[in-house]
C-alpha cells in the first residue's frame, strides 16, 4: 500500500486531534458550536473558499479536461470570480441582517413558516446528494492512493465517511473554520508545488513541455490548451449552467452560509473577498494542467481520465509530495462534504425539531442534538454511496430545485413579498423540474433538453408575472423592519 496514503491520513489525524485539543473546553454552548460572532475575516474568507471547491474543482475538472481541454477552467473562474463575490458582498450580509440562524428561518420571515419547512426539507434532500458525491470523490482518492489494494466499496467509502465526520464533529463551525483555514493554505501551496515537480519530472524523463504540446498537436487537439476559445457547446454546457446553478442553488444552501453567519460583523464577510475569490479561482489550475499532462503520457493515460492525476503523481513524485497532493485533494472534497453535513444538521435541529416539534427547546438541548444529527446526516449521505452511482442528470436535478427558491428569495428581499406568488412559482417549477428530468418532452432538443434551462425560465417568468398580478408586501430590504434594524446596528457600532 502506498506510503503516500499514510502521509495524507497522518496529516488529517494530527490536524483533527490538534483542533480537538485546542478547542477542548471552548465549545460548550450552542453559540460556541455554531461559532456565533466568533470569526474574523481571514477564517471567513478561507473557510468560504473551500465550501464550493469539492470534487467540482478537482477530480471532475481533470476528468472533464480529457474531453473539453482547459476550457473546463471556466468552472473555477465563474465560481471564484462571480459567485463568491456575490455571496460575500451581498447575499451573506443580507441573511445576517435578518438576525436568523438558518436560511430556512429567513424564508419564514419572507413567506411564512410553511415555506420555511419546504425550503428546509428541500435543502436536506438535495444537498445530501451532493454530500454523497463528495464522499465518493474522497473514497476515489483513497482508493487511488492504495493502488486498489483497499476495496473501493465498502472500505474506501467508509474511510471517507469517517474523515468527513471528523472535520466538524468535535468543534462544529469553529473546528470547520480552523481546519479549512489551514487546508486552504496547504492546498494552494501543495498543488502548485506538485505541478512544479511534475514539470521537472517530464523534463528529465520524458519529452518535457514540448513533448506534451507535440502529443496534442499530433492528435489535432491543440484546441485543448485554449481557455478563452468560446464555443456554443462551452457556453451552453459549461458557462451558463455553472453560473446559474451556483448563483441560485448554492446561494440557498445552508452550508454555504456557515462562515458568514459566524462572522463577527458584516465587514468581516466582505473584507476577504479578493483573497477568497482569488484562491478559489486559481485552485483548479494545477489539477487541470496535470490532467492534460497525464493524458499525454500513454503509460499513465491507460488508467483513464478519472484516476489519471493520481497515477501521474504516484509515478512521478516522491511519496511525501504525493501525500501532500492528496492532502490538497482531500481538503477540497472533505470541506464540501463537511459543510453540507453541518448545514443539514443545523436545519434539522433548528427548523424541524425546534420550530416544528419542540418550540420551547432550550439551547442546551439543541447543543446535545447537534453532534448526533451530524452523524445522521453523514449516514444519509454515506449509505446510498455504497449502492447508487452519481450521474450528471442527478446533479442537475438536485441543483435545479434551488433555482425557484433563489428567485422568490431575491424578489422577496428587493422587490415584493407575496406568499401566493412564491408558492405558485416554487410548486409549478418543481413540477417542471421533475418532468424534464424523468420524462423530457420529445421536442426538447439542444440546451432545452437540459432541465436547468426550462426550470430557470419558468422560475423567472412566474416569479415576475405572479408578483405583478398578486398582492403582497414590500420587499424586506425596503421595509420599515429593515430600516429599523440598520439604525439599531449603526447605534451599536457607534
Amino acid at each position: 500500500m502506498s506510503s503516500a496514503l499514510y502521509y495524507a491520513i497522518g496529516y488529517y489525524v494530527l490536524v483533527f486531534l490538534g483542533t480537538e485539543w485546542y478547542l477542548r473546553g471552548k465549545v460548550n454552548s450552542l453559540d460556541e458550536f455554531q461559532g456565533k460572532n466568533a470569526l474574523g475575516w481571514v477564517p471567513v474568507a478561507l473557510g468560504l473558499t473551500l465550501i464550493p471547491l469539492g470534487s467540482g474543482h478537482t477530480m471532475s475538472l481533470w476528468e472533464a479536461s480529457a474531453g473539453m481541454g482547459a476550457s473546463v477552467l471556466w468552472w473555477a473562474m465563474i465560481v471564484g470570480g462571480i459567485f463568491l463575490p456575490i455571496m460575500m458582498m451581498w447575499l451573506g450580509p443580507w441573511l445576517r441582517q435578518m438576525k436568523v440562524e438558518t436560511f430556512p428561518e429567513g424564508m419564514e420571515k419572507l413567506f411564512g413558516v410553511e415555506m420555511r419547512y419546504l425550503q428546509g426539507c428541500t435543502n436536506v434532500f438535495t444537498w445530501s446528494g451532493i454530500a454523497m458525491a463528495e464522499t465518493l470523490a474522497t473514497a476515489a482518492a483513497i482508493y487511488g492512493l492504495t493502488g486498489g489494494q483497499l476495496a473501493y466499496s465498502p472500505w474506501c467509502i467508509l474511510a471517507a465517511f469517517l474523515l468527513i465526520l471528523a472535520y466538524v464533529i468535535f468543534g462544529g463551525v469553529l473546528q470547520y473554520s480552523f481546519v479549512s483555514t489551514l487546508n486552504a493554505i496547504v492546498m494552494i501551496l501543495g498543488s502548485y508545488l506538485a505541478l512544479f515537480m511534475v514539470g521537472g519530472w517530464i523534463t528529465a524523463h520524458a519529452m518535457g513541455w514540448q513533448g506534451v504540446i507535440d502529443f496534442y498537436a499530433a492528435q489535432n487537439e491543440m484546441w485543448k490548451f485554449g481557455v478563452f476559445k468560446i464555443s456554443t457547446p462551452l457556453v451552453f454546457q459549461m458557462i451558463i449552467p455553472v453560473f446559474v446553478l451556483h448563483v441560485s442553488a448554492a446561494a440557498v444552501n445552508q452550508g454555504t452560509y456557515i462562515p458568514m453567519l459566524a462572522a463577527r460583523t458584516d465587514a468581516d464577510c466582505r473584507k476577504g473577498v479578493f483573497a477568497c475569490a482569488g484562491i478559489n479561482g486559481i485552485s483548479a489550475f494545477p489539477w487541470v494542467i496535470m490532467g492534460l499532462i497525464a493524458m499525454s503520457l500513454p503509460a499513465i493515460a491507460k488508467v483513464g481520465p478519472k484516476l489519471s492525476v493520481i497515477e501521474l503523481a504516484l509515478k512521478t513524485l516522491p511519496a511525501p509530495i504525493v501525500g501532500l497532493l492528496m492532502v490538497c485533494l482531500l481538503a477540497a472534497t472533505l470541506s464540501t462534504g463537511a459543510s453540507v453535513m453541518i448545514g443539514n444538521s443545523t436545519i434539522i435541529v433548528n427548523d424541524v425539531f425546534k420550530r416544528a416539534i419542540w418550540p420551547d427547546m432550550k439551547d442546551e438541548t439543541r447543543m446535545k442534538l447537534m453532534r448526533p444529527m451530524i452523524i445522521v446526516c453523514g449516514i444519509i449521505a454515506c449509505v446510498p454511496a455504497f449502492f447508487v452511482p452519481i450521474i450528471f442528470p442527478v446533479f442537475l436535478w438536485c441543483f435545479s430545485f434551488g433555482i425557484p427558491i433563489f428567485v422568490i428569495y431575491f424578489i422577496g428581499m428587493v422587490w415584493k413579498r407575496s406568499k401566493s406568488a412564491a408558492w405558485i412559482t416554487v410548486l409549478v417549477t418543481f413540477a417542471v423540474n421533475m418532468i424534464w428530468t424523468f420524462a423530457t418532452p420529445s421536442w426538447a432538443t439542444g440546451p432545452w433538453a437540459i432541465n436547468m434551462y426550462p426550470v430557470t425560465v419558468c422560475s423567472i417568468v412566474l416569479g415576475i408575472v405572479t408578483n405583478l398580478i398578486l398582492p403582497g408586501e414590500v420587499g424586506w430590504r425596503r421595509s420599515k423592519e429593515h430600516k429599523t434594524l440598520l439604525t439599531s446596528l449603526a447605534n451599536e457600532q457607534a
